[in-house]
């Protein structure tokens, strides 16, 4: 059977409940989490959203030939190497598809700051927004831990009140 043209299919996620009864879907790949986020602002659904995406940078990939058991140790938090790329990725590639996702690609994340800890290291991103004449705000959170290369995006769309 021939392969025809890529399907726009669901992403695929699992749901879990927080300990304050949110609703979280987790997603594995940056691809569905981008999808997702498309798909949602498509359906005018994006202003209360909460999803994770625990995924390996594309950098880190590359250079294990795309296999996740061949990435070296030493891709982690304490690598300053990793760090910068991983900051180039997450500034130069992620926010940027991000925005495109929800409809707003001059959009730029004015609301920055980093902890920076022993086990791990997390940027933070938001910006106060309007899109389809509804207020809402966008914070995105990227963590890298000291012991492997996974980098967790926590990204979390709330509504605003019109003034």
């Amino acid at each position: 059977m021939p392969k025809s043209g890529k399907k726009d299919k669901k992403p695929t996620y699992t749901t879990t409940t927080t300990k304050e009864g949110e609703q979280l879907k987790v997603f594995e790949d940056l691809e569905t989490f981008e999808t997702f986020i498309r798909n949602e602002t498509e359906d005018d659904d994006f202003e209360n959203l909460h999803c994770v995406c625990n995924y390996y940078p594309p950098f880190v990939l590359h250079g294990s030939h795309d296999d996740p058991d061949k990435i070296k140790e030493t891709e982690n938090s304490h690598n300053k190497k990793f760090v910068r790329h991983l900051h180039q990725h997450v500034e130069k590639h992620l926010l940027k598809d991000i925005t495109k996702c929800i409809g707003l690609p001059d959009m730029k994340f004015h609301d920055k700051s980093k902890d920076d800890t022993f086990d791990h290291l997390t940027w933070h991103y938001a910006e106060d927004t309007e899109y389809n004449n509804k207020p809402f705000r966008v914070v995105v959170e990227v963590t890298c831990h000291h012991d492997d290369a996974m980098v967790a995006v926590d990204y979390k769309t709330s509504p605003l009140q019109k003034d």
